[in-house]
């Protein structure tokens, strides 16, 4: 009896360890299709996480009460390494911001959402942190059309040129080659622009994004955290239709969106890019696997441990990127958590430029 009961047991636990690595796949098979067609079930790629952790405790159970088996989640998460590699990478040492002077052949890039920016010490905290973090270029989301406008000496005084459309900003040091670039896609309030810069007598392309923003209620956010943690509850209330249908709508349009962006990257693939910005989405995620396709994720390459940048307490989450062409490479990325005037954190890099 206690045999049999021991079988049943296993059978079942085995049952939900196979499971949970199918709902792991899916997320990763999903990230392959535009969430324009499938825009409700591509939402489950936020749960990817969850799946994994899950997957990482039975490794712990089954080597306690049946280490036979413990191939069976090992295998399941090898088979999307590459994946799990990209939403939390492995770089000890690695992520550590050096802030030497930069050469001739590095620039240091800052992507932040600043996040609107409503009383006089935020702004004051942003400008703080701009002098003090001496970059290159600056590419900013949510931010005021005016904010530089009224500030042009304070720009002067930090050889900073100045490009905006619609909250979304470049600041460069570097000179400009072109004006704004403003990027077509379908939209409802967000925004990417772009322009050429003359890096060391190369055009380099930089695209700055904000892209689709699910538009959440300080209610529907926690409404939306209790949806990752369990996206087939049975008694979902009312307003999680509405909160699913807000989800998957922003997803559709991104998708939309990055398919513009990636278009244009490989309209211009034989001159160096940088594309970056808040993006909306996890490393798991259409947008990030597509842009991963033709460039280089920054934080992928230099980062370590999942690097959330986006603050809110109830989920954490990367959804801030920054991507570069091949004829670069990444010394160093650190998220700076030292500023707190936003609901993000600034993503920092730096890159150098490869010399054949």
């Amino acid at each position: 009896m206690i045999t049999l009961f021991k079988r049943f047991s296993i059978s079942l636990f085995l049952g939900a360890n196979l499971c949970t690595i199918l709902l792991l796949w899916l997320c990763v098979g999903l990230t392959f299709v535009s969430p324009s067609l499938i825009p409700r079930l591509s939402i489950l790629t936020l749960a990817f996480p969850i799946f994994l952790c899950v997957d990482v405790l039975f490794i712990v159970f089954w080597l306690l009460f049946h280490a036979r088996l413990v191939w069976v989640p090992i295998l399941g998460a090898l088979v999307v390494g590459g994946y799990i590699l990209d939403y939390c990478p492995l770089h000890f040492g690695a992520n550590n911001y050096d802030n030497e002077g930069n050469s001739d052949s590095t620039i240091t890039v800052i992507s932040f959402n600043v996040g609107h920016m409503t009383t006089d010490g935020q702004r004051a905290e942003l400008l703080r942190f701009l002098k003090t973090a001496d970059a290159d270029i600056v590419c900013l989301q949510e931010i005021s059309n005016s904010f530089f406008t009224d500030r042009k000496d304070w720009l002067d005084s930090i050889s900073y040129r100045h490009l905006q459309s619609e909250g979304v900003t470049i600041l460069t040091r570097l000179p400009l080659l072109s004006d704004t670039l403003h990027i077509e896609y379908p939209t409802r309030s967000n925004h990417s622009i772009a322009c050429w810069i003359d890096c060391g007598g190369d055009s380099l392309l930089l695209v700055n994004n904000h892209l689709e923003s699910n538009q959440l209620s300080p209610e529907e956010k926690e409404e939306y955290t209790n949806a990752i943690i369990d996206p087939h509850r049975q008694t979902i209330k009312s307003s999680s239709h509405k909160l699913m249908g807000k989800l998957s709508e922003a997803a559709a349009y991104r998708g939309a969106q990055t398919d513009s962006i990636c278009s244009l990257i490989k309209r211009n693939a034989d001159h160096a890019a940088i594309v970056c910005g808040d993006l909306n989405e996890t490393p798991i995620s259409y947008t990030y696997q597509r842009l991963a396709d033709c460039l280089t994720s920054a934080y992928r390459q230099a980062g370590n441990g999942p690097g959330f940048t986006y603050s809110q307490r109830s989920f954490p989450v990367r959804i801030d990127h920054i991507f570069f062409s091949s004829h670069w490479t990444c010394k160093s990325c650190h998220i700076d958590r030292t500023i707190s005037s936003s609901d993000h954190y600034p993503l920092i890099v730096r890159l150098c430029k490869i010399t054949h």
